[in-house]
Protein backbone atom coordinates (compact mmCIF):
# COMPACT_ATOMS: atom_id res chain seq x y z
CA UNK A 1 0.00 0.00 0.00
CA UNK A 2 1.15 3.53 -0.52
CA UNK A 3 2.29 5.48 2.54
CA UNK A 4 -0.96 7.49 2.63
CA UNK A 5 -2.96 4.31 3.41
CA UNK A 6 -1.01 3.12 6.44
CA UNK A 7 -2.80 2.19 9.62
CA UNK A 8 -3.07 4.98 12.16
CA UNK A 9 -0.63 4.80 15.07
CA UNK A 10 -1.87 3.19 18.29
CA UNK A 11 -3.34 5.58 20.83
CA UNK A 12 -0.81 7.16 23.11
CA UNK A 13 -0.99 7.14 26.88
CA UNK A 14 -2.09 10.76 26.85
CA UNK A 15 -5.01 10.17 24.51
CA UNK A 16 -6.15 7.19 26.60
CA UNK A 17 -6.13 9.23 29.80
CA UNK A 18 -7.84 12.19 28.19
CA UNK A 19 -11.18 10.35 28.21
CA UNK A 20 -11.14 9.81 31.99
CA UNK A 21 -12.76 13.15 32.89
CA UNK A 22 -15.58 12.33 30.46
CA UNK A 23 -15.95 8.84 31.97
CA UNK A 24 -16.05 10.26 35.50
CA UNK A 25 -18.80 12.68 34.46
CA UNK A 26 -20.82 9.89 32.78
CA UNK A 27 -20.31 7.24 35.49
CA UNK A 28 -23.40 8.17 37.57
CA UNK A 29 -25.58 8.11 34.44
CA UNK A 30 -24.22 4.73 33.37
CA UNK A 31 -24.82 3.31 36.85
CA UNK A 32 -28.34 4.77 36.91
CA UNK A 33 -29.09 3.25 33.49
CA UNK A 34 -27.87 -0.15 34.72
CA UNK A 35 -30.02 0.12 37.84
CA UNK A 36 -33.12 1.06 35.82
CA UNK A 37 -32.50 -1.82 33.40
CA UNK A 38 -32.14 -4.26 36.32
CA UNK A 39 -35.38 -3.09 37.91
CA UNK A 40 -37.16 -3.36 34.55
CA UNK A 41 -35.94 -6.91 34.00
CA UNK A 42 -36.85 -8.00 37.53
CA UNK A 43 -40.22 -6.33 37.19
CA UNK A 44 -40.94 -8.17 33.97
CA UNK A 45 -40.02 -11.49 35.60
CA UNK A 46 -42.42 -10.71 38.44
CA UNK A 47 -45.13 -9.77 35.96
CA UNK A 48 -44.43 -13.00 34.08
CA UNK A 49 -44.95 -15.03 37.26
CA UNK A 50 -48.33 -13.31 37.68
CA UNK A 51 -49.34 -14.60 34.23
CA UNK A 52 -49.46 -18.11 35.73
CA UNK A 53 -51.75 -17.27 38.65
CA UNK A 54 -55.23 -18.74 38.28
CA UNK A 55 -57.80 -19.22 41.01
CA UNK A 56 -58.29 -22.91 40.17
CA UNK A 57 -54.62 -23.87 39.68
CA UNK A 58 -52.96 -25.06 42.87
CA UNK A 59 -49.40 -23.85 43.48
CA UNK A 60 -47.74 -26.80 45.24
CA UNK A 61 -44.09 -25.80 45.13
CA UNK A 62 -43.31 -25.67 48.84
CA UNK A 63 -45.57 -28.57 49.84
CA UNK A 64 -44.86 -30.72 46.80
CA UNK A 65 -43.90 -34.04 48.44
CA UNK A 66 -46.57 -33.86 51.14
CA UNK A 67 -49.33 -32.90 48.71
CA UNK A 68 -48.54 -35.41 45.95
CA UNK A 69 -48.50 -38.29 48.44
CA UNK A 70 -52.01 -37.69 49.83
CA UNK A 71 -53.94 -39.99 47.46
CA UNK A 72 -55.36 -37.38 45.08
CA UNK A 73 -54.29 -37.03 41.46
CA UNK A 74 -52.08 -33.98 40.88
CA UNK A 75 -51.67 -33.15 37.21
CA UNK A 76 -48.75 -30.78 37.50
CA UNK A 77 -47.06 -28.33 35.18
CA UNK A 78 -43.43 -27.76 36.13
CA UNK A 79 -42.47 -24.45 34.56
CA UNK A 80 -40.23 -21.38 34.48
CA UNK A 81 -41.84 -17.91 34.29
CA UNK A 82 -39.51 -16.79 31.48
CA UNK A 83 -40.39 -19.76 29.24
CA UNK A 84 -42.43 -18.86 26.15
CA UNK A 85 -43.96 -22.34 25.85
CA UNK A 86 -45.02 -22.13 29.50
CA UNK A 87 -46.65 -18.75 28.93
CA UNK A 88 -48.58 -20.08 25.93
CA UNK A 89 -49.83 -23.05 27.98
CA UNK A 90 -50.91 -20.91 30.97
CA UNK A 91 -54.40 -20.11 29.63
CA UNK A 92 -55.14 -23.71 28.68
CA UNK A 93 -53.84 -24.87 32.07
CA UNK A 94 -56.28 -22.50 33.78
CA UNK A 95 -59.16 -23.85 31.65
CA UNK A 96 -58.11 -27.39 32.55
CA UNK A 97 -58.21 -26.47 36.24
CA UNK A 98 -61.70 -25.04 35.82
CA UNK A 99 -62.82 -28.25 34.12
CA UNK A 100 -61.81 -30.25 37.22
CA UNK A 101 -62.75 -27.61 39.80
CA UNK A 102 -65.58 -29.67 41.28
CA UNK A 103 -63.67 -32.99 41.20
CA UNK A 104 -62.45 -33.79 44.73
CA UNK A 105 -59.99 -36.45 43.46
CA UNK A 106 -58.12 -34.25 40.97
CA UNK A 107 -55.98 -31.16 41.44
CA UNK A 108 -54.53 -29.23 38.54
CA UNK A 109 -51.32 -27.79 39.91
CA UNK A 110 -48.12 -26.04 38.96
CA UNK A 111 -44.62 -25.67 40.31
CA UNK A 112 -42.41 -22.67 39.51
CA UNK A 113 -39.01 -24.33 39.10
CA UNK A 114 -37.23 -20.99 39.55
CA UNK A 115 -38.81 -20.62 43.01
CA UNK A 116 -38.33 -24.21 44.24
CA UNK A 117 -35.35 -25.42 42.24
CA UNK A 118 -34.69 -28.27 44.69
CA UNK A 119 -38.05 -29.90 43.86
CA UNK A 120 -37.45 -29.69 40.12
CA UNK A 121 -33.86 -30.87 40.46
CA UNK A 122 -34.99 -33.90 42.45
CA UNK A 123 -37.58 -34.67 39.74
CA UNK A 124 -34.83 -34.28 37.10
CA UNK A 125 -36.77 -31.67 35.12
CA UNK A 126 -34.77 -30.95 31.95
CA UNK A 127 -37.16 -28.74 29.98
CA UNK A 128 -40.15 -26.47 30.39
CA UNK A 129 -42.96 -26.97 30.65
CA UNK A 130 -42.87 -30.55 31.89
CA UNK A 131 -46.27 -32.11 32.56
CA UNK A 132 -46.58 -34.99 35.02
CA UNK A 133 -49.43 -36.57 36.89
CA UNK A 134 -48.57 -37.52 40.47
CA UNK A 135 -50.44 -40.04 42.57
CA UNK A 136 -49.23 -41.27 45.96
CA UNK A 137 -45.76 -39.90 45.24
CA UNK A 138 -45.36 -41.65 41.87
CA UNK A 139 -45.15 -39.77 38.58
CA UNK A 140 -46.81 -40.50 35.25
CA UNK A 141 -45.27 -38.33 32.50
CA UNK A 142 -47.53 -36.68 29.94
CA UNK A 143 -46.27 -36.74 26.35
CA UNK A 144 -49.45 -35.88 24.42
CA UNK A 145 -50.79 -32.81 22.72
CA UNK A 146 -51.20 -29.65 24.77
CA UNK A 147 -54.74 -28.82 23.73
CA UNK A 148 -57.52 -28.78 26.32
CA UNK A 149 -59.40 -31.87 25.11
CA UNK A 150 -56.21 -34.01 25.07
CA UNK A 151 -55.29 -32.89 28.57
CA UNK A 152 -58.79 -33.64 29.89
CA UNK A 153 -58.77 -37.07 28.24
CA UNK A 154 -55.40 -37.90 29.85
CA UNK A 155 -56.61 -36.92 33.34
CA UNK A 156 -59.85 -38.89 32.92
CA UNK A 157 -57.95 -42.00 31.75
CA UNK A 158 -55.45 -41.77 34.62
CA UNK A 159 -58.23 -41.21 37.13
CA UNK A 160 -60.02 -44.32 35.96
CA UNK A 161 -56.82 -46.41 35.98
CA UNK A 162 -55.34 -45.20 39.27
CA UNK A 163 -58.37 -44.60 41.47
CA UNK A 164 -60.51 -47.59 40.55
CA UNK A 165 -57.68 -50.08 41.07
Amino acid sequence: FPDSHQNPPPPSATSDVSCLPYFNIMRPFVLLACAVATVAVLGSVRASADEFAHKSVLNIGADFEKKTADGKLYFTKLYAPWCGHCKRLAGTWGELAEAFDSDKDVEIAHVDCTAVADVCQKLEIRGYPTLKLFHKGKAVPYQGSRDLSSLIKFVDEQKKALLSA
